[in-house]
């Protein structure tokens, strides 16, 4: 649950404005809006990372370090999740952080990898992947350690059409709740259920994705058209 949420980097110049919304429990919801409207900046403000007005609650609670341990977060670039010297170890790194015994946290990680279609990349770092095999692969390390709610940034971005296709049924087969931030209204009407709009920092529209992405007027005034 998202309340007032506000949010600006000086007392002049507000971000995000007064912010309010729920998701249900496993339901997938799309933010929607042109560049600068405040997307990224609240996924950011979700997850604690920047000091904001308002109230977040995940899972009931205001954010702590253990309810966040239930957020996985897959970030615009990828290369900021994969590092090691195969994707393999990025996705079992964070089990064995928390305590995980390196054999098991490869078995997690390999099935993962599997589940989005990589199952035969494990042992390859990620210079050596395509960029929509990276973006699946950031999606399995932020799965590997289970978490009950998966936030994505930008999901599509420098993807081709296949790639885009290959993500779409990867995040169609997760059963947990998403927030899909993009600005890829085609790629959103194919993975959400409802749509928030942002328009400079405020939510001009909530709705169901069919009513919403269907509204020209709506994203022609969200600079989406």
């Amino acid at each position: 649950m998202v309340d007032k949420l506000s949010f600006g980097y000086n007392s002049t110049e507000a971000l995000l404005q007064n912010i309010s919304f729920k998701l249900a429990e496993g339901e997938c919801l799309g933010i929607v809006g042109g560049n600068g409207a405040g997307k990224s900046t609240l996924l950011w403000c979700l997850l604690g990372l920047l000091k904001h007005s308002g109230t977040v609650r995940l899972f009931g609670d205001i954010p702590t370090r253990k309810t966040l341990m239930r957020v996985g977060m897959v970030f615009q670039n990828p290369e900021d999740q994969l590092f090691m010297p195969a994707i393999l170890d990025d996705a079992a790194l964070p089990l064995v952080n928390r305590g995980t015994p390196i054999r098991q946290a490869r078995k997690t990680a390999q099935e993962n990898f599997e589940q989005m279609g990589l199952g035969k990349l494990i042992n390859r770092p990620a210079s050596e992947i395509s960029i929509g095999e990276r973006k699946r692969a950031s999606i399995a390390v932020a799965l590997s350690t289970l978490p009950e709610l998966l936030l994505l940034d930008e999901p599509t971005a420098e993807l081709d059409g296949r790639a885009v296709n290959q993500l779409v049924e990867a995040l169609r087969r997760l059963p947990i709740a998403r927030i899909i931030a993009s600005h890829d209204t085609n790629f959103l009407k194919k993975t959400t259920s409802r749509i928030l709009v942002l328009c400079e920092g405020r939510i001009i529209s909530d709705g169901p994705v069919s009513d919403v992405l269907n509204d020209r007027a709506l994203l022609q005034a969200a600079r989406l058209e």
